[in-house]
């Protein structure tokens, strides 16, 4: 039985959006069906001159009907916004059960995300095991590993399944869930993709008028307001505004952004349907400084405390516009369409706090013990970009089987400008503090004035098939090719002072087969067993950008993955387990990728990574909820390097810890009152491995669990307010981690919820 205070999953007014839309079907069907030959705002002009031609040599059904359209996300609200668990997912092109997919996918649902008030894409990650963040060397924290392979490169972070640039700050305020497909999976994204990708399902409009409003003060000054509105303006349109403002002082690491993004849906499950989007984030923040190591370990400081300087900044934009159109043919085909535009400015200088005295603080780290501050690299983005992709998708019978057909097409046209600092060098000393003065005020004289020093122009085109068919009642085989051409030019300019010395031009041109193949055993309705292969590839171009005169020519690197997995629901579904042995290999590595030095451009390195995956998410009773998710990962390994590195072959891959995971589990007390806690963390982590000898392969972090803690009431129906502490006992650990210093992870926080349903 539902408790009377569980959160509403539909209202009265959205069982009736969902009758009317089925009226609207039955309407649709009586159409001539010529009104499929209709031309296509969207799409058509790529692909349906030839799959709907391939659709019509099916076996024509008894009655020419478009199938019935149900409003999905009314018919599944209950799956993903009010519980912990989906067998459902959009990051394969399209929504498809997670069964019929031969590679391991984790999701992290709506409920999830509000348990434990996630306000960023970065704390979301740390719910899922096998992720970990880079500190990296310009400031930004979206360098993600997943696997032990980077995932922030250009194919690996999506907005409903397209493709989104990697370097901005991104907050949660418009998340509906966050999904990760593990292992690569070039054949359906294109580059990149080796570790696998992370897709951000945005809030969509829905035919239901629902307002949520939602305001959290918290420790360190921290407030944020966010509001949802969803307007139904007729019986197959609805808008949807979601809003957010966020301030806090971090002891120095402030945060203040805000962000608003409206969304117009109209023709809600009806042949044609259309949505237009926009989305804006501004953010102009504080970052938190890094600590340099202490005999090569996270030094025994408290959590939270900063050391960098009222100067520092992280600044950024990002502001762009998504058009969407889903065509839908009567034989139950759909041709789904989507355009994006937008722009993306990012400024950043931040500080690293070291020891004047390393050997003296290692004996006797207290107050008095002398920091010194040195600035980092400044750097300015300025990047623009436009995405455009059609998916078509449907079910035939050929040949006397089954076939669930996807294909599609993509592009991208992209262009950024690069700034770095004329008057401040990477080294420039901020002054010195002590352990015991963290966030002292200190602000300088001087910041950074930008000069060009890099800009690039590319565009890619990408073509892909898939087929998955029954071959027998309980056996599924997989198999999928696509085919990425990427062009791009790059310019580089070097200075003698403050006169331009040089511009270097270059051309980079590539073209690769990415493939994808996969069997499936399936013995009943609960249970999904499967063994996949797939490649990735990664042009000179995607990490970084770092194209030059040297590396243009170079091939893209490969990698591919082996994985043997099985996915069983138990409790009548209502629990969902997940399990998967992996073997992820880069087998002709550059040596300029992120973890080495840039002085060797030859395919001569090659890196692998294998273990074990386990998620297990869902009720145990009506009471009870759970999530936990756990990567063993006992292999990861360097095995080549080029000349100039050879004294790292052999070590562990950076950001590869044995064990990670997280848990959450929730018990409904009373009908009013709801209790939850969870663990997350992590067994010793290396830093990115290089080239600077043997001392750098010393800095690490040691392993680290945290424990939150929630508690919810229900004062209505409507109405609850929610407390939450994390990181309870305010544990110390390196959370991201970059050769020459870490970032700690965020000291005991609690946080004060109140939220209102009108």
């Amino acid at each position: 039985m539902a408790h009377p205070y569980a959160r509403p999953a539909r209202s009265k007014k959205s069982r009736r959006s969902v009758d009317n839309a089925s009226s609207l079907t039955a309407a649709i069907t009586s159409q001539p069906a010529s009104s499929d030959k209709a031309l296509l705002p969207l799409g058509a002009l790529m692909l349906a001159a030839s799959v709907s031609g391939w659709a019509q040599t099916a076996p024509a059904p008894t009655e020419k009907t478009l199938a019935p359209v149900t409003v999905k996300e009314k018919a599944e609200a209950p799956e993903g916004k009010d519980t912990l668990q989906t067998k459902k997912t959009s990051i394969g092109k399209g929504t498809q059960d997670i069964r019929d997919i031969p590679q391991s996918i984790s999701v992290i649902t709506g409920k999830l995300l509000e348990d434990r008030k996630i306000d960023t894409l970065k704390e979301a990650l740390h719910l899922t095991a096998g992720i970990t963040f880079s500190a990296t060397e310009n400031g930004t924290d979206q360098d993600i590993r997943l696997r032990g392979f980077p995932v922030a490169t250009v194919g690996d972070l999506l907005i409903d399944g397209m493709r989104d640039p990697s370097q901005y700050d991104r907050d949660a305020f418009n998340y509906d869930r966050i999904e990760i497909m593990r292992g690569s999976a070039s054949m359906v994204f294109g580059r990149g993709s080796t570790g696998g990708v992370v897709n951000q399902v945005t809030k969509q409009p829905m035919l239901i008028d629902q307002h949520d409003v939602e305001a959290t003060v918290g420790s360190r000054g921290y407030v944020r307001t966010t509001g949802d509105f969803n307007i139904q303006t007729g019986d197959e349109a609805a808008l949807r505004i979601n809003v957010m403002a966020n301030k806090a002082d971090n002891g120095g690491a402030n945060i203040d952004k805000y962000g608003i993004a409206p969304t117009y849906r109209w023709g809600i499950g009806t042949r044609d349907e259309f949505s237009v989007g926009l989305f804006h984030l501004n953010v102009d923040n504080i970052p938190q400084a890094g600590i340099r190591y202490l005999n090569g370990n996270v030094p025994n400081i408290r959590p939270g405390n900063f050391y960098g300087t009222k100067s520092d900044f992280l600044d950024g934009k990002a502001t762009y516009g998504t058009l969407k159109h889903t065509h839908r043919f009567d034989d139950g085909g759909e041709l789904r369409s989507q355009v994006r535009s937008g722009t993306f400015d990012r400024a950043q200088w931040g500080t690293t706090a070291g020891f004047q005295n390393p050997a003296a603080a290692a004996a006797n780290l207290d107050g008095s013990t002398v920091l010194t501050r040195a600035g980092l690299t400044p750097r300015k983005d300025q990047y623009d970009g436009t995405y455009f992709q059609s998916d078509y998708s449907n079910k035939a019978s050929w040949f006397g089987l089954k076939h669930e057909i996807l294909t599609g097409v993509d592009a991208s046209s992209e262009k950024a400008n690069r700034f770095g600092s004329g008057n401040v060098a990477p080294n420039f000393n901020k002054g010195n503090t002590t352990v015991g003065t963290p966030d002292d005020g200190t602000t300088l004289a001087v910041s950074p004035t930008w000069r060009d020093i890099s800009s690039y122009k590319s565009s890619s085109l990408g073509i892909y098939a898939q087929d998955l068919v029954q071959v027998a009642p309980d056996w599924k085989l997989l198999g999928g090719i696509r085919y990425d051409t990427f062009k791009g030019d790059f310019s580089q300019t070097a200075y003698t002072g403050a006169a331009v010395s040089s511009v270097t031009n270059t051309h980079l041109s590539n073209g690769m087969f990415s493939y994808r193949t996969g069997v499936l055993y399936q013995p009943t309705p609960t249970s999904s067993y499967h063994l996949s292969y797939s490649t990735s590839f990664n042009t000179s171009a995607d990490t970084y950008q770092f194209v030059t005169p040297q590396n243009a020519n170079t091939p893209p690197e490969k990698s591919r993955n082996i994985e043997l997995g099985t996915k069983l629901d138990w409790l009548d579904g209502k629990l969902s387990t997940r399990a998967a042995l992996f073997h992820t290999e880069k087998y002709n590595e550059r040596t300029t990728d992120a973890d080495f030095a840039a002085n060797s451009f030859l395919l001569s390195g090659k890196r692998h990574t294998a273990g074990l995956e386990l998620d297990v998410v869902g009720r145990l009773s009506p009471k009870w909820e759970v999530y936990l998710s756990y990567a063993f990962t006992p292999v990861a390994k360097i095995d080549q390097a080029g000349s100039t590195v050879q004294n790292i072959v052999g070590s562990r891959v950076g950001l590869t810890p044995k064990h990670s995971g997280s848990a959450w589990i929730s018990y409904q007390a009373t009908p009013q009152l709801r209790v939850a806690g969870g663990l997350t963390g992590a067994s010793q982590k290396y830093a990115l491995q290089g080239n600077t000898g043997a001392a750098q392969l010393t800095a690490r972090a040691a392993g680290y669990m945290v424990a939150d803690v929630m508690a919810e009431y229900r004062f209505t129906e409507a109405t609850y307010a929610q407390l939450n502490i994390s990181n309870i006992t305010n544990k110390l650990y390196g959370d991201q981690l970059y050769p020459g210093f870490s970032i700690s992870g965020a000291p005991r926080t609690v946080k004060f919820t109140v939220g209102t349903r009108f």
